[in-house]
Order: structure tokens, then C-alpha cells, then sequence
């Protein structure tokens, strides 16, 4: 079972999942590609990505894996459908968004991310966050995409 070796599982899921499942098997929730990817992502950007910091005492509870306790889903109406409730996609935090996106591009474009399909732009993402996730695409390369 692959382990990310840059972020705890705490960072990965909300705190109820966290909570209800514990560490070793949260682990479990997630592809192995998607997981070798973030750990691809944290080595070539070289600074500090925030995904969760809930375990921290930070803010960012949901934005890996949630469920449908987790306040976001839970208020949604009607229908919510997401790549986070199946642990396939991953919001991005860091001090320097703009080069976090155009390294995500490059490393995509030279073939070393295995998962990583799509990426919100940075157009819909007004808090400044780099949404990944590893949903499938009808287009060739990376897909860009306004939520």
C-alpha cells in the first residue's frame, strides 16, 4: 500500500473520515497513482503545499476526501457529485499559485503524473487554490476546467 511521503493522511481527509476510519485505513481510500502523483507534484514544485491543516489547528478541512457529514456536502442541495467524495481529487494550496499551476502543466505535459487528469481554473477558484483530480477527460491532454 503506497504511503505519500510529503503529506500525513490527516492532510488527505476530512476530520470526520479521519475520525471514524483512523490512518492506516483512510490510506486505503485512494489510488496509489493519485497518491505517487501529489508526492511528484510536492518534489518538483519544491515548497510547501497545504492541502487539510485541520490537524494543525488550520482552517482547510475539505479539501481532499469528504463525506457526506462534512458541512460542504451536507448543505448541499439536491444532488452532490464530486471528485473529493471519491477521494479522486485534491484542492491545492500554496504561496505561489500561479507557478504551482504551470509546474502541475509541465509535469503533466512531460508524461510523469500517472492519475491527474484535470485541473480547475484558476479563473473559478477564487480563494486560490489548484483543484486536481484524476476524473476522466474526452479531451487529449491535461483538461482545463471552470466549475
Amino acid at each position: 500500500m503506497y504511503k505519500c511521503k510529503h503529506f500525513r493522511i490527516e492532510e488527505l481527509v476530512s476530520q470526520q473520515v479521519f475520525k471514524k476510519y483512523g490512518a492506516e485505513f483512510c490510506w486505503k481510500f485512494f489510488d496509489e497513482n493519485l497518491l505517487m502523483d501529489l508526492d511528484t507534484i510536492r518534489e518538483f514544485y519544491d515548497s510547501s503545499i497545504t492541502i487539510n491543516d485541520w490537524v494543525f489547528g488550520g482552517t482547510f478541512s475539505q479539501c481532499g476526501l469528504r463525506c457526506n457529514k462534512d458541512p460542504l456536502v451536507a448543505s448541499a442541495k439536491g444532488i452532490y457529485c464530486s471528485a473529493h467524495v471519491l477521494a479522486r481529487a485534491f484542492d491545492l494550496h500554496s504561496s505561489d499559485i500561479k507557478k504551482l499551476y504551470k509546474d502541475i502543466e509541465i509535469l503533466y505535459n512531460e508524461g510523469k503524473l500517472k492519475a491527474v487528469r484535470r485541473m480547475e481554473s484558476p479563473a473559478s477558484t477564487k480563494y486560490g487554490w489548484c483543484h486536481i483530480d484524476s476524473f476522466q477527460t474526452s479531451c487529449k491532454g491535461l483538461e482545463i476546467f471552470t466549475a
